[in-house]
């Protein structure tokens, strides 16, 4: 199976719709002719944000057997998540689990020894075990705690060269040490500090909302799920990423993906031109 690179007037139509646009209907047509696989995987990730879960699935399923047209994994990773949580919103987790189970047989067959198998085996499994008990692989992000003897943020600072303090990249780095050793509420602080200033990766809005959700500040984690939303680095893998699906896969978002009014702040939050973010 090849990957698929689109031509740029359908790298352009999904780039309308990353941006909230209505994009042209004979080009549109001609995309879901030409390249239904990436065409579908377009639809899923609308209908997620639309909390439209009958189409995801069924446009996920259509999918599932080409995931490997697309170059980088996180991709497929992000559609076999999207299959999973809708299956299970719509308590057709059976459809999900037989789809799952084949590939799995099918890659099995290919590659029977371990070491050659495709990453997607591995990943297929993930999201199995999902089905099955509602754990995701990235579990661990909701046990978040400070560290039982917390260092100040001054003490963390002092850790810093003479060169690195007041620097932003030093910055990042006491604000990694705080995250490391230090009290979330100094943690938030630098991050807010930093959100206005550079573009912080993934991560750190990650790590932010962890906090803010201990802090029970739900708000405030809301409003950096929305900066993640914003960044738009969950686009940078494929033209087809027209929404941040990564976010289904972190549990410590589900209940924001499932409250309609949240959903729709985040999906509006991705809107836009890049540039101007």
């Amino acid at each position: 199976m090849e990957v698929i690179t689109l031509p740029k007037k359908f790298r352009d139509l999904c780039a309308v719709i990353r941006n909230g646009q209505e994009p042209d209907p004979k080009t549109l047509a001609a995309f879901r002719e030409k390249f239904p696989h990436q065409a579908a995987a377009v639809e899923a990730e609308v209908a997620a944000f639309r909390r439209d879960w009958g189409t995801v699935l069924d446009r996920t399923l259509e999918i599932l057997p080409f995931l490997r047209e697309w170059y980088y994994s996180n991709v497929p990773a992000e559609q076999m998540m999207l299959l999973a949580f809708s299956a299970r919103q719509l308590g057709r987790e059976g459809e999900a689990e037989a789809a799952l189970t084949q590939m799995r047989a099918a890659l099995l067959a290919e590659n029977p020894q371990a070491e050659q198998r495709s990453p997607f085996y591995a990943c297929a499994g993930y999201r199995l075990e999902y089905l099955a008990t509602g754990v995701t692989s990235c579990d661990e992000e909701l046990h978040y705690a400070p560290p039982e003897e917390a260092e100040t943020m001054e003490a963390l600072a002092a850790r810093l060269t003479p060169k690195e303090r007041g620097s932003k990249a030093g910055r990042q780095k006491l604000l990694n040490l705080c995250c490391l050793y230090g009290r979330p509420e100094d943690a938030l602080t630098l991050y807010e500090e930093l959100a206005g200033e550079v573009l912080l990766t993934e991560m750190w809005h990650q790590y932010a909302i962890q906090r803010y959700l201990y802090l029970g500040a739900e708000e405030e984690a809301l409003q950096a799920a929305e900066r993640w939303a914003a960044s738009r680095l969950w686009a940078v893998a494929s033209p087809t990423q027209v929404r941040p699906v990564c976010f289904f896969e972190h549990p410590i978002l589900h209940p924001f993906l499932l409250d309609p009014e949240k959903m729709g702040r985040l999906e509006r939050a991705g809107f836009g031109d890049p540039k101007e973010v």
